[in-house]
């Protein structure tokens, strides 16, 4: 009697289990349901909740706790990621995205002898064993990312807030960029929470550096569906968003559109969709060349050699070729996302490539050589956050990216950038009287580069921004000195110092030097400095005589023309053609800039000025690739700080004219000099007359040479 109720006992506990099991089963299946939705929708908060929600009704199912780190790690929220994680894989996991996004998330956390042992499991099971290689051998080399950061000086923006604001890109005399801040009402075609859409809002850089309050666009455009990274390049942006669902298929997915501005109406106009988009697939995240014959964008699209790859394609006449892959040297079995074009220079973001965690920034050619080095930026451009949606200048010298690393990956904001240039202060004197020389031409070499050409002020002085650790010759030469040259030694030059330095120069033995010019010769002399610049095959560059030797520069290049004395009874136009006509070059069309004055203590343009800004114009119209230093100055009079104000204020109306004009803000580098660039001796210890105080008062423009940040 007692085995049989014993049995009874047994049977009735078995099937009691049985039942409070598939009770369990039937309890987590709706949420799972749910969880795999929001999931799939990018609803990754909501699927955290859920899949927390449904793992603790059965903690069996270890599948939900994955799933939950999963949905952790793609809010960057890596601590709760890493505890979902180490519950869902702690027995014997064998798949290999799990393994790998976990090792990420060691990454994130600063294990790194835990992530390597992770990546090592992940090595053993898959097939795609460079990422782990690439991401171990960013373990072993991890603190040269912090190598060289104080370079940079990094800092949010004014306009961040509790919400999100990502992806800028450079618009009229601000930035354009995405927020979830909206000012208006959300259409929920998406059946998204409010903040899970984005809208485009506009903000400018005031004086004191910081933003303007933000504003939509375009109200119209930001009301239909979700708007994503975009470009603008004259009057036609093109931006990602969501499209509609069709009969065939219900999914929605990214799609890149362009549309143009129109004036008339003020608003943009126009939506046209680009061929490559596909219901099956996610086209988005647009870099657009300085020309607007060069696209990139990321996708999901079949064929590709990861999750997110990046994709060029290249206009013929009026339509877009065939997309193509940029290739495993940029594209792996990870994500790559957010490009920017910088000449041929492409700046990403990727959680591919070993790097400091989340998505780091990249940077490579556009199309790299096998043996090239994909570049990380390092610190403090990434953090163990996500780092991306990086803009530049066309020098790489200041920019903005976006960082969710402020509250611990809760939150995108919007980092300024500045780099922190070493600083060459170079006089130079006269050996027998031991004062200083003006006028004097002074040549900076690195390597076979020529950086920039400049000429002493009335001080003797010239001084040049350089890369810290760079070798730079300075070669200096005048038509009544010996010519002479120094080497400096990168190992003296240092991020945000200066180096000072003087150059003594002898005179030469000339029997027959012309006379001394007059006081009122100097004078027009002064006001008549100008820049000769030459159009050859649709690029323009600027002429330049050092020396005996002629050379042409522009944004990319400097040609040697002669090495030939130069005839000084020519005009600078006259030598300018005649050189590069015996070089064999084709003149297509030749400019003249004039620096441009002000009045007395004003930063209003003059008409004389705005003659000179429109040649300006013309250049930068005919060649995209050029930039330039706005160099601005003022006389004596007056305190230093009020000089040193009002000097900027100048560079900023000139840029506002130029950009009021359609030149891009991204190729105008502003300088401001106050009363440091004096070209004659009407310091405060000088009594001058007006016309020798405002021939002070101008604005240079400097052609600068491209040199990307490394």
């Amino acid at each position: 009697m007692k085995v049989i109720c014993y049995t009874f006992l047994l049977v009735f506990l078995y099937q009691s289990g049985q039942s409070q099991e598939i009770k369990l089963l039937r309890n987590i299946k709706p949420l799972k349901k749910r969880a795999d939705r929001a999931y799939r929708l990018e609803n990754y908060e909501e699927a955290a909740g859920l899949f927390v929600r449904a793992y603790e009704k059965d903690t069996f199912q270890v599948g939900l706790a994955v799933s939950a780190g999963h949905s952790f790690y793609q809010q960057d929220l890596f601590e709760q990621s890493e505890k979902w994680f180490r519950t869902g894989l702690s027995e014997n996991p064998t798949d290999e995205d799990d393994i790998l996004i976990f090792s990420q998330t060691l990454i994130a956390n600063g294990k790194y002898d835990e992530a390597r042992e992770w990546l090592n499991k992940y090595k053993s099971l898959s097939s795609e064993e460079k990422v782990a290689y690439d991401k171990i051998d960013a373990i072993d080399h991890i603190y040269q990312y912090y190598e060289d950061s104080s370079v940079v000086n990094v800092y949010p923006l004014s306009l961040n807030t509790e919400h999100e604001e990502f992806s800028p890109f450079y618009y009229k005399n601000g930035i354009v960029f995405l927020s979830n801040n909206h000012k208006s009402n959300i259409s929920n075609e998406l059946n998204w929470n409010d903040e899970d859409y984005m809208s485009i809002y506009s903000s400018e850089e005031l004086e004191s550096g910081k933003m303007t309050i933000p504003v939509a666009i375009d109200n119209d455009y930001n009301l239909d569906h979700h708007k994503g990274p975009l470009v603008i390049f004259d009057d036609f942006m093109i931006y990602t968003t969501y499209g509609f669902p069709t009969k065939k298929s219900k999914e929605r997915r990214h799609g890149l559109y362009l549309s143009q501005f129109d004036n008339d109406k003020k608003k943009w106009v126009r939506k046209q969709s680009f061929p490559f988009n596909n219901n099956n697939y996610s086209v988005g995240q647009p870099a657009i060349s300085t020309d607007g014959s060069t696209l990139i964008f990321a996708s999901d699209m079949p064929g590709g050699h990861g999750g997110v790859d990046l994709y060029i394609s290249r206009k013929k006449g009026v339509d877009w070729g065939e997309p193509q892959n940029l290739g495993t040297q940029i594209n792996t079995s990870g994500n790559e996302m957010f490009p920017f074009l910088i000449s041929d220079q492409l700046i990403f973001a990727s959680d591919g490539h070993g790097g400091l965690g989340d998505l780091d920034l990249y940077r490579s050619t556009l199309t790299p050589k096998s043996s090239e080095e994909i570049i990380n930026l390092g610190y403090p451009f990434n953090s163990p956050y996500a780092d991306f949606g990086l803009i530049s200048d066309s020098l790489g010298r200041t920019g903005y990216f976006t960082s969710n690393r402020k509250k611990g990956g809760t939150d995108d904001d919007i980092y300024r950038y500045r780099i922190k240039w070493a600083k060459v202060d170079c006089q130079v004197i006269d050996k027998g009287s031991n004062t200083p020389l003006q006028d004097v031409m002074a040549q900076f070499i690195s390597g076979e580069t020529l950086l920039d050409t400049k000429y002493t002020d009335s001080t003797g002085m010239v001084d040049l921004l350089a890369g810290p650790e760079e070798e730079i010759t300075v070669e200096v030469s005048h038509e009544k000195y010996l010519p002479k040259s120094m080497v400096i030694p990168q190992d003296r030059l240092f991020a945000g110092k200066s180096f000072v330095t003087t150059i003594t120069l002898e005179k030469r033995d000339d029997p027959f030097a012309e006379e001394e010019k007059t006081i009122m010769e100097k004078l027009e002399d002064l006001y008549n400095r100008k820049k000769a610049m030459i159009q050859v095959n649709g690029r323009v560059y600027e002429y330049r005589e050092v020396g005996n030797s002629s050379f042409i520069v522009n944004a990319d290049e400097n040609i040697l023309l002669s090495h030939n004395a130069l005839d000084e009874n020519l005009t600078l136009e006259e030598r300018a053609k005649m050189t590069v006509e015996a070089k064999g070059l084709n003149i297509e069309e030749m400019y003249t800039v004039k620096d441009i004055y002000f009045d007395f203590g004003s930063v209003e343009l003059t008409d004389e000025a705005k003659e000179e800004l429109n040649k300006v114009i013309k250049i930068m119209t005919v060649d995209k690739k050029i930039a330039f230093s706005i160099n601005s100055y003022a006389d004596s009079r007056g305190g230093m700080a009020q000089n040193d104000e009002l000097a900027f204020r100048r560079s900023q109306m000139i840029s506002r004219y130029l950009i009021a004009h359609d030149i891009e803000g991204s190729r105008l580098i502003l300088d401001s000099y106050g009363e440091q660039g004096l070209l004659n001796d009407c310091d405060d210890n000088t009594g001058c007359e007006e016309l020798f105080h405002a021939v002070n008062r101008r604005a240079e423009f400097e052609l600068l040479m491209r040199k990307i940040y490394k």
